[in-house]
């Protein structure tokens, strides 16, 4: 379970939400909802211990999640990136050199650093569900499962099953917790947090 209470959350001296509580249960699938800009992607990070709340706290299981604290936390968590054809060799042989770690990559040995590209080649919408179907078949060690708009560039029959794949998880007792603007997804989670009304 992960909480958040009373949480500020700010990149840049720029406010993005304040007085944020809510929590995301073990067997419920939580939705961060918004408008693009209204920092979903800053708050996974910022769940994830990347980056440090301005006010209030971040708990997971009980226990204060900081900056300091957050890799051994993270070891109960599985990431699904919104860019994630930057780890298209996940599916793939390499095909060039690696480059320097980004700060998601180095703390998950499920996402590999990305290949060094100029233009990476996107993966198809069915590869993308591939990718995330097969890494979440190997997360029966990871309690907490993060996606950062894990449908976003799926047709309706991939979305749909891309959250069959999601529930699948919540249906193991997981928390599940998204960024989406997908209405399938949206209308879909247990919880809803709207940061659009969150600032």
């Amino acid at each position: 379970m992960l909480e958040v209470k009373d949480a500020t959350i700010a990149i840049g001296g720029h406010i993005l939400a304040t007085g944020l509580s809510f929590m995301a249960r073990d067997g419920q699938l939580t939705c961060i909802t918004g408008p693009e800009g209204s920092g979903k992607t800053t708050l996974l990070r910022t769940l994830m211990g990347f980056l440090p709340v301005s006010s209030g706290f971040v708990s997971v299981d009980g226990e204060l999640l900081t900056v300091k604290s957050s890799q051994a936390f993270r070891r109960l968590m599985i990431y699904l990136p919104q860019q994630i054809q930057l780890l298209r060799h996940q599916l793939k042989a390499p095909e060039a050199p690696v480059c320097e770690a980004d700060d998601f990559g180095v703390w998950n040995d499920l996402l590999p650093v990305p290949l060094q590209a100029s233009q990476p080649v996107l993966l198809s919408p069915e590869e993308i569900y591939q990718f995330a179907e097969q890494t979440l078949q190997t997360t029966n060690d990871k309690q907490m499962i993060i996606a950062d708009e894990p449908a976003a560039q799926l047709p309706p029959e991939l979305a749909d099953r891309m959250l069959q794949l999601l529930r699948s998880q919540v249906i193991a007792g997981k928390t599940v917790l998204i960024a989406s603007r997908r209405p399938l997804l949206v209308d879909d989670a247990d919880l809803v947090i709207n940061l659009n009304q969150n600032t």
